[in-house]
């Protein structure tokens, strides 16, 4: 195998010569036989330097793809970002980076440039793939009724009917769901307008004339829609049901029978014949239509229905009742009700001739209740009639599947200890049998036994590996976290590679030292390395906020504003064995390995007008479902628009988040880049002044505000208070961020023309780092 170190200073060595094609097919061989993130990122950055954009995102989507799978996502991200600044619609980088946010958990910033993505993916008439993406967008916001209804009218535009139809059911069921019966049998009927035999939105509809006293019109359409669908189970049950409504009970019979025929064994409806007989006080009847399902609707009630159902039948046969009433009260713990029951059973097995049964009956409850004289003068008269015989009823051992059903009635009836003692021996003798397992962690989780619960998620995470089931395995691993996240069984898991990316909060837990951020500064550094001077800023803003007096978060922040478009090499990258330096001024400077050179000039993105029509949607869904007093939301919207360059918007939600006073300084801040961004200085400088005015603690963000405000005052042409301003800032810290090159500047602008009082000064045209959203 070719030595890598070796292959790496040859290309290196074609660099310094400015033959980068040289230097591209060295890179490339190293691909070959090395292909790794930072391999490709460096093939990338080369591709760049020669002007071959195709060339060069397609190597930036590799490394991220290769960070992806190796649990980088937050490298993976940067790569994203990369990518977008040299092509700010490529839909792949878009999409990745709405998935790597919503995995997160940043719903906002995932629907955010899941929108980007559906813009660009409708330049390109890629339908299905945008049609996708919509659905990834609903599955975020389930809620959002005006965007869903928008996906379904495109849905329908493109032909894809059926889908359209699956988003009017579900706005049907979220209006009826509401009480809004009209909206949604609305939205039932524009599914029929769709897919006239759609048996969903028929029973939606049937429900909801019921619902309304219109039972007339209930009936007809049932009676239209077991034509249509003549052997259909669901529809028939639903025909009996209504004629139960409306007392026509002959007819409903007849459904019912019609439903026995196809399916002896269902429950619903041999449930509702035998009830009906109930009611005409034939029982006898009813009970043959119980009988065959008798333990399922037994099952299926709660334990006083299960008891006043058995009870009313006891007349017709005593002894399956009387042994379903034992069990019953066998598991409700009722032992009162258990002794009367194998008393009733006894006498009736006795007077059936049934001596033996009618013992053991006996025997039972005089164990339970031994100073009872009655039951010992029965236990001896039996004993004696039959030969005196030692009767023992065979026990016969349960099955695992039996113990599993005979414990969810334990469950049912809160009746934990005895479903405990039923499943734990089988833990000795199937201890890898899921189901067991499954319904022990659900038994210890009622119990609220934390410890014995997340043992057995362990052991489901150990389960599914050994079945190739990994995203099962890790959701076990995840329930356990949810349980008990500092369970030391659980250290392993935290640790690991692939684990989740810390969120920073806005205010650190209690006890929290700056150590507990350090995968973010290390993540803020990554960005300075890629050339992703803001995504730093940001996350390094958000940790001075949270840690002000932190000089070394300072000294980050402060030198941010020195760094060049041309960075760092990657600190993870492999180290290259010696700098190659330019032998001639006119060759161009080396590219060392994961270095960015980034994109000047680029636009915004602007959505195209069929996706601001959908976002206008989603917007919508979002004011109808969100309380003003959400202040955190208001807030986080008001990033995610000023970010996607819709700025109203985001003025809109930093002014209901100011409300809230523990968001009252940063909406301000934000507020004002806002207000600055749209030319209104003044009002930038009032919301600014107003900020500071309240501020106590004059700490780093009290500072950084008052270069907010002399910023303002410059751009609106206050040049002394802004010169007053920056000097303030001068004598309080000299390096922080560019105030000394400001203070020279404004020394210039004082002699300029245009520099008048009040005036707002002209901007000079610059180029600015494109926009990602």
């Amino acid at each position: 195998m070719p030595d890598k170190s070796a292959l790496i200073k040859e290309a290196q060595k074609y660099i310094a010569k400015g033959q980068i094609d040289k230097a591209i097919f060295e890179w490339e061989k190293i691909a070959k036989e090395f292909p790794d993130a930072n391999t490709y990122n460096t093939i990338g950055d080369l591709y760049l330097k020669k002007g071959d954009k195709k060339n060069s995102v397609d190597s930036f989507h590799r490394a991220a793809k290769f960070f992806r799978q190796d649990g980088f996502s937050l490298k993976a991200l940067a790569l994203y970002k990369k990518i977008l600044n040299i092509n700010p619609s490529d839909a792949n980088a878009l999409l990745s980076l709405g998935e790597l946010n919503e995995e997160k958990g940043l719903v906002t910033d995932a629907i955010k440039y899941y929108l980007a993505t559906a813009d660009s993916l409708a330049k390109e008439k890629q339908k299905e793939k945008l049609l996708d993406v919509y659905n990834k967008i609903l599955t975020l916001s389930p809620g959002n009724i005006p965007f869903r209804n928008k996906v379904a009218e495109i849905y329908y535009k493109e032909g894809f009917i059926s889908e359209a139809a699956k988003q009017y059911l579900h706005i049907a069921s979220y209006y009826s769901e509401k009480g809004d019966i009209v909206k949604s049998i609305e939205y039932y009927q524009k599914v029929l307008e769709l897919q006239p035999l759609n048996k969903e939105a028929l029973l939606g509809i049937n429900y909801l004339h019921e619902k309304t006293g219109k039972l007339e019109r209930a009936l007809v359409q049932m009676k239209e829609a077991v034509n249509s669908f003549p052997g259909d189970i669901e529809i028939l049950l639903r025909c009996a049901e209504v004629h139960i409504i409306a007392k026509r009970l002959d007819e409903a019979k007849e459904y019912l029978s019609k439903i026995i025929e196809i399916e002896a064994a269902n429950i619903k409806a041999r449930k509702l014949l035998g009830d009906l007989y109930i009611n005409e006080g034939d029982k006898n009847k009813a009970w043959a239509e119980y009988l065959p399902v008798l333990d399922e609707i037994v099952l299926g009630e709660s334990y006083d229905n299960a008891v006043n159902l058995l009870e009313s039948l006891k007349e017709v046969d005593p002894i399956e009742t009387g042994k379903r009433l034992l069990s019953l009260h066998r598991q409700s713990g009722d032992q009162t009700r258990v002794i009367n029951e194998l008393i009733f059973l006894g006498d009736t097995l006795s007077v059936m001739e049934m001596q033996k049964d009618a013992l053991e009956c006996y025997k039972e409850a005089l164990e339970i209740t031994p100073d009872n004289d009655f039951l010992r003068v029965k236990v001896a008269e039996l004993e004696k009639e039959v030969s005196g015989e030692a009767f023992v009823s065979p026990q016969t051992e349960k099955t695992l599947d039996e113990a599993i059903v005979e414990a969810d009635i334990f469950i049912r009836y809160g009746l934990y200890e005895n479903a405990k003692s039923l499943l734990e021996p089988f833990k000795q003798t199937n201890p890898d049998n899921i189901d067991l397992r499954l319904k022990l962690k659900s038994l210890y989780t009622e119990m609220n036994d934390k410890e014995e619960a997340i043992s057995e998620c362990l052991v489901l995470n150990d389960l599914y590996k050994k079945t190739g089931d990994t995203v099962k395995s890790e959701q076990f691993i995840k329930e356990a976290q949810e349980i008990n996240p500092n369970d030391p069984r659980l250290a392993e898991f935290i640790s690991a590679p692939y684990k989740e990316e810390r969120e920073i909060s806005a205010v650190p837990p209690k006890g929290h030292s700056l150590e507990d951020y350090s995968e973010d500064i290390a993540e803020a550094d990554f960005y300075v390395k890629q050339g992703l001077i803001e995504e730093a800023r940001n996350i390094l803003e958000k940790i001075q906020s949270i840690f002000p007096e932190n000089t070394e978060i300072s000294q980050k922040l402060a030198s941010l504003g020195q760094v060049g478009q041309v960075v760092e090499a990657d600190a993870n990258v492999e180290p290259i064995e010696e700098k190659i330096k330019p032998i001639e001024e006119k060759i161009e400077p080396a590219i060392p390995e994961g270095e960015i050179v980034e994109v000047e000039g680029t636009e915004e993105i602007s959505l195209g007008s069929e996706v601001m029509d959908m976002f206008n949607e989603f917007k919508k869904g979002l004011e109808k479902e969100l309380e003003d007093e959400d202040y955190e939301t208001h807030y986080n919207l008001g990033i995610a628009y000023k970010e996607m360059g819709l700025i109203d918007d985001a003025i809109k939600e930093f002014q209901t988040s100011l409300k809230d006073p523990k968001k009252f300084i940063p909406s301000s801040t934000m507020l004002g880049m806002c207000y600055m961004g749209k030319g209104l200085y003044s009002l930038a400088i009032d919301v600014l002044k107003n900020a500071i005015e309240k501020m106590q603690e004059r700490d780093e963000s009290y500072w950084a505000m008052r270069y907010d405000l002399a910023t303002a005052y410059e751009n609106n042409g206050n040049i002394k208070e802004a010169s007053n301003l920056f000097t303030e800032i001068y004598g309080w810290n000299s390096k922080f961020r560019s105030v000394s090159d400001k203070i020279n500047l404004l020394k210039t602008k004082v002699s300029e023309p245009d520099s008048e009082q009040g005036k707002p000064i002209g901007k000079k045209e610059r180029k600015d780092r494109v926009s990602y959203i």
